[in-house]
């Protein structure tokens, strides 16, 4: 039997790990795989290109921070959903 279950590492907790524990509690060769999604990965390549595009001044954007609230102040209802 193989079984997929997709949940959040807030739901991560003693009750979670209890219901496991139970689902298993017949079966002595049982085999759990808990994996990680790969967008982290995918997040961290972008975050490396992002630090190393401002590490060689490429792509960069200045303002000052009168130029930054009037912009978050015309956008909020879309950057802050």
């Amino acid at each position: 039997m193989e079984t997929v279950i997709k949940i959040k590492v807030s739901e991560l907790d003693s009750t979670f790990v209890e219901r496991i524990k139970a689902f298993f509690k017949d079966n002595e060769d049982a085999e759990l795989i808990i994996s990680f999604d790969e967008k982290r990965d995918e997040y961290f390549k972008i975050l490396d290109r992002s630090i190393s595009d401002f590490e060689n001044g490429r792509d960069l954007v200045s303002f000052t921070i009168d130029e930054l609230e009037e912009y978050t102040e015309r956008h909020k209802s879309r950057l802050f959903k």
